[in-house]
């Protein structure tokens, strides 16, 4: 009989495992190896297994918490729980850097190798018929062409908000990264390059003018319709409210469109006399893109 992962016993039995490890091996153990049962936008049991492993074992940090944050269980709330992690004082520094970088450079998955200890237990079995459906279903997926030379690592997926909290990060702890973080932003296609946009947009505050325009000018012209509303957001907190809002008007969005007139509904803002000249090649690209 074909096994069901949505009963009560099911779900008692995975929290049992994840509660019982005494270890932060033996944590990664069952977040790398144990199917998923549950699947929400709880945050806060991650934090807290987080938490409870970093008492006692602070240098396991960091792995623990790409495992937890790419863990298919709490994917729904993985974008407050990245923040409550990053808020906290439980990863340093260095730890976040590491975190953010692992998720920029990664595409769809990263890929955590299994420690060859586990690879001797003969309770392990791992199929390479399960890849299909461990992408679709799982956080679990075998890397099938380290199996052979026996080092064997399961893929975690790299859910949208990490990526755009990576990016977020990373401007505001290096804003020179802005340039090759837009290449990228570019280069991705669907979601991966719109999280990259909209992390660019969260760390706008600490970016250099030219930065500034550039993201805008990029995002007027994006695809999905969110990352043109931040970029007309902040084409408008730059001055250009009027021109925000007939650009906005003309939108391929409804939602935009009805969206605009609050552009202008306080007011015109008064231009920034710094950075006119500067953005005025955005509004000309614009225009000419949008009329």
């Amino acid at each position: 009989m074909e096994q069901t992962y949505d009963d009560a016993d099911d779900r008692f039995h995975e929290f049992a495992v994840l509660w019982g490890a005494e270890t932060a091996e033996d944590l990664h153990r069952a977040l790398a190896l144990l199917q998923p049962i549950r699947s929400g936008a709880d945050w806060f049991e991650p934090y807290s297994l987080l938490r409870s492993h970093h008492k006692s074992e602070p240098h396991t940090s960091t792995v623990t918490a790409i495992l937890l944050l790419t863990d298919m269980r709490w994917r729904k709330g993985v974008g407050r729980l990245v923040n409550r992690i990053a808020d906290s004082d439980i990863i340093d520094a260095d730890g976040l850097a590491q975190i953010a970088t692992t998720f920029i450079t990664a595409d769809d998955y990263v890929y955590w190798q299994i420690p060859e200890s586990w690879l001797s237990d003969e309770s392990i079995v791992i199929s390479i018929e399960h890849r299909a459906d461990a992408a679709n279903n799982a956080d679990e997926m075998v890397d099938e062409e380290r199996v052979g030379d026996e080092r064997v690592a399961v893929a975690r997926r790299v859910h949208p908000p990490l990526r755009r909290w990576a990016v977020a990060h990373m401007v505001v702890l290096e804003p020179t990264m802005w340039r090759p973080l837009l290449t990228d932003a570019r280069d991705r296609s669907g979601t991966n390059g719109t999280a990259v946009m909209a992390g660019l947009f969260d760390g706008f505050d600490r970016l250099p003018d030219a930065a500034c325009i550039a993201i805008i000018r990029e995002g007027l012209e994006w695809p999905r319709a969110n990352i043109r509303k931040k970029a007309l957001e902040r084409f408008a907190d730059l001055g250009h409210r009027q021109l925000a809002h007939d650009i906005a008007s003309c939108d391929p969005s409804a939602r935009i469109r009805e969206w605009a007139p609050t552009l202008i509904a306080t007011g015109p803002t008064p231009p920034d006399e710094t950075a006119e000249s500067d953005i005025e090649p955005v509004a000309d690209q614009a225009q000419e893109t949008l009329f």
